[in-house]
């Protein structure tokens, strides 16, 4: 069965700024009857969230009767700090080089990828240096990626063979960003909600994906 989720993510929200991001964030989806103000443990999977409000369903692609299930869903959860997101199984499909504009795919037909039809290490690569990232690494130094204490959290691009901070590289279906959104049990979002998003930090890049756990 499984959860399944939406999640919006700022690209240029810093972990100084995210907080007050954040609230500013749901001020604008409270104004809008999308959410309410107080949080509840019931409204996140394995934390606390906004419940949604009366006009929830104003931000559903589809209508209340094609989403996943036509009940009012859980609630969005917002996260501060460093996160990467994506479907929930280590969905993301491939990673563009910030240097060279090269495109790794990570998933594919077995003749290129193999039985398993996936890039194993490459999805490790980009991983590690992902979850080195978000234990506190900086980009810029030896270029390995390893995560070992020397603040290197590049990524070595095999095309071009520069290295970059894996914060530099735009992924497909993830993101790795210091303010996140986490809509719980929710529908496909409508593109507006990313823009009223945007609107409400003022003018950030703002990315969207969907998954399940």
């Amino acid at each position: 069965m499984g959860t399944y989720f939406e999640w919006v993510a700022d690209l240029d929200a810093t972990e100084a700024d995210a907080r007050e991001l954040g609230q500013r964030v749901v001020d604008a989806l409270v104004a809008r009857g999308v959410l309410l103000p107080e949080v509840s443990q019931d409204a996140a999977l394995g934390g606390v969230g906004h419940p949604p409000g009366p006009a929830w369903a104003d931000t559903l692609a589809v209508s209340v009767a094609g989403a996943v299930s036509g009940e009012a869903p859980w609630g969005m959860a917002v996260g501060v700090g460093r996160e990467v997101y994506d479907g929930g199984r280590g969905g993301v499909d491939a990673v563009t080089c910030p240097r060279c504009s090269v495109r790794r795919s990570f998933f594919g037909p077995p003749e290129e990828f193999g039985p398993t039809c996936s890039d194993e290490d490459g999805l490790r690569w980009f991983y590690d240096a992902a979850a080195a990232w978000r234990e506190g690494g900086v980009g810029g130094g030896d270029g390995d990626g390893d995560g070992d204490g020397d603040g290197a959290v590049d990524l070595v691009c095999r095309e071009c063979g520069a290295a970059s901070p894996v914060t530099q590289w735009s992924a497909d279906d993830a993101a790795l960003a210091c303010l996140g959104f986490t809509f719980w049990s929710w529908g496909e979002l409508r593109p507006e909600v990313t823009d009223w998003i945007a609107e409400a930090t003022g003018g950030h890049r703002i990315v969207h994906g969907s998954g399940k756990v």
